[in-house]
């Protein structure tokens, strides 16, 4: 994996995150106003396992990349 597939990876996951904040923000709030309909309460609980995994997945490409670059310089060193 290379910088630039990170980036890539990186904007995407804003773009996500931007599309959806509004809508999360809303159901955050009829969370705690007490008016969450189970419709909403599934969305929500989606929503919020989604952010989970991208943000995993975001960290487990920043770890490999890490690795390779160490794996490159260890190499490089020798």
């Amino acid at each position: 994996m290379q910088k630039h597939t990170l980036d890539l990876l990186d904007t995407a996951l804003d773009a996500v995150r931007e599309d959806v904040v509004p809508r999360v923000e809303e159901l955050a709030r009829k969370s705690a106003d007490g008016t969450l309909s189970a419709a909403d309460q599934a969305e929500y609980s989606e929503l919020v396992r989604l952010n989970d995994t991208l943000s995993l997945l975001k960290l487990q490409a920043e770890e490999l990349l890490a690795l390779k670059s160490a794996s490159g310089q260890a190499a490089t060193a020798v």
